[in-house]
């Protein structure tokens, strides 16, 4: 059994929530380790940043559980232990189930571009409800300018001078994108973060996760996240199907979907990632 597995295991049967090593198993990510149990998912912070950041993500997803979204959501049900120390600070939430949307192995089917569509108008109203923008910061209206800037200093050095020239047309393009808007924006709605069921081989997407970094704002941005799983000619479906279609957001997602890899690199070289760092640069060295 993993050594990480092990301690997190004693953790939870010190606090009452024994859990068989054979019914466990455990999930890594950049920030957080997670222990899946039966219907619970226990959520480890790995370092003190995401430790501190832990209560307003709690705050964030009891908000959104109780306006009720078109999808299944990681709601909490244990916070209790969410000030304690890196190692025995954890969130408990209810397990999301679904097959994770691979990029390219999933097909514009009609019920997944219409139930999309349907979680992006959702995600808009939400944006004008007050609990949830009390909880759920707003963007910043120069985001991307200060992502830029952090970019050139932080990823500039270690790239080629091809790489660099490449990485600058892509930030001056992307620093031009509106950031702020009244919609509930996930940032990072795609891949691993979309659970899908299948009935009759058809897939719709019935869990969300990781609502970490969600913001009002510019909804080009989950739009990218959708296009770059699926594909444009899937992204521009979802457009057209939804109550209100803005095909402006697609030339704006197209902006920001081609700095997805720097949007990889850089917090990657923030915190020694260097797996990431190295896969984020791939194409700028």
């Amino acid at each position: 059994m993993d050594d990480r597995l092990a301690r997190y295991l004693a953790v939870l049967s010190a606090d009452g929530h024994p859990v068989s090593a054979y019914a466990a198993e455990l999930k890594s990510g950049q920030f957080h380790d997670v222990v899946l149990a039966g219907e619970v998912a226990y959520r480890f912070p790995r370092d003190e940043e995401s430790r501190r950041r832990l209560p307003a993500r709690v705050a964030r997803l009891d908000a959104l559980a109780r306006h009720r979204l078109p999808v299944t959501i990681p709601e909490p049900l244990d916070a209790t232990r969410i000030d304690e120390p890196v190692g025995n600070c954890y969130l408990a939430v209810r397990r999301v189930r679904g097959e994770p949307a691979e990029p390219g192995q999933v097909s514009g089917s009609a019920a997944l571009v219409t139930g999309l569509a349907a979680l992006l108008d959702d995600m808009a109203r939400l944006g004008q409800e007050d609990e949830v923008r009390s909880v759920v910061p707003a963007a910043p209206p120069g985001q991307w300018l200060d992502w830029a800037a952090q970019v050139r200093q932080v990823l500039f050095p270690v790239m080629s001078p091809a790489g660099r020239s490449r990485a600058e047309a892509e930030l001056t393009a992307v620093s031009a994108v509106a950031a702020s808007g009244d919609a509930l924006v996930h940032s990072d709605l795609g891949g691993a973060n979309l659970l899908l069921t299948r009935h009759d081989s058809v897939p719709r997407v019935t869990g969300v996760l990781d609502w970490d970094e969600a913001c009002i704002g510019n909804q080009a941005s989950d739009l990218a996240s959708l296009a770059v799983t699926f594909g444009w000619e899937v992204a521009e479906l979802i457009v057209a199907a939804r109550s209100q279609p803005d095909r402006q957001k697609l030339t704006s997602a197209r902006l920001i979907a081609a700095t997805f890899a720097l949007q990889q690199a850089l917090p990657a070289a923030l915190s020694g990632d260097r797996e990431n760092l190295d896969d984020g640069l791939t194409g700028y060295r």
